[in-house]
């Protein structure tokens, strides 16, 4: 029965969600955790140092330092800042993305000769307010905009390559049309000067066939 009990107890916890972590937090170094959140999804943050003989320091500053980076955007950078021993953050999620979410402190005082702190870090997501369907369309949304926006620069290069075809078209138009022209121009000064050159030529020699009859 006993054993029974036993396994019940451990099928019991292999299903249910866990979601505290206890880890071992070192000076200056960060603990890491990965996960993919989506659009308008709230995630509530918390920290709590389970170790009993850490105590604040007299002097009022900053203990623990949360940041939330996403590797897929090298520009996004947010930094939450904590001066308890136990603190609550609360982050909107603006982008569908795989975060980065770490906890670090670089107080010395907190560990004194510690070599770490027992950390217990918890990371939820408001499921009441968060709707993955709503949230997936929304991405949706943005991403029919954005396929909108490169169709519409799309139809612009094709409306500016339209006009350089025909203005290239027309422009090699009037090339053969002035080509024409200027052969027909040529073809007629060249039968201008053959009929000028004719018209000399008999004329010449007229002139040198009255000169040699003539009498002297």
């Amino acid at each position: 029965m006993k054993f029974f009990n036993i396994f019940f107890f451990l099928f019991f916890l292999s299903i249910t969600k866990i979601s505290s972590i206890s880890r071992a937090l070192y000076l200056g170094k960060e603990k890491c955790f990965y996960d993919n959140y989506y659009n308008q999804m709230n995630i509530l943050i918390t920290y709590k140092i389970i170790d009993k003989d850490v105590t604040l320091p007299k002097t009022p500053r900053t203990l623990f330092k949360v940041d939330i980076t996403s590797p897929d955007r090298a520009d996004f950078f947010k930094v939450f800042y904590g001066s308890k021993l136990s603190g609550k953050f609360s982050y909107n999620v603006e982008e569908s993305a795989k975060y980065k979410i770490c906890i670090y402190s670089s107080d010395k005082d907190l560990f004194k000769k510690k070599k770490f702190l027992k950390v217990q870090f918890n990371i939820q997501s408001s499921d009441e307010l968060f709707d993955a369907n709503s949230a997936k369309l929304k991405d949706f949304q943005k991403v029919n905009d954005t396929m909108q926006k490169l169709n519409s620069k799309i139809d612009s290069i094709e409306e500016m390559q339209n006009y350089q075809i025909q203005v290239e078209d027309n422009f090699s138009k009037n090339q053969v049309l002035s080509s024409s022209r200027v052969a027909l121009i040529t073809i007629f000064q060249i039968f201008i000067i053959i009929i000028v050159g004719t018209y000399q030529v008999f004329s010449l020699r007229k002139v040198f066939k009255d000169k040699i009859w003539a009498p002297f």
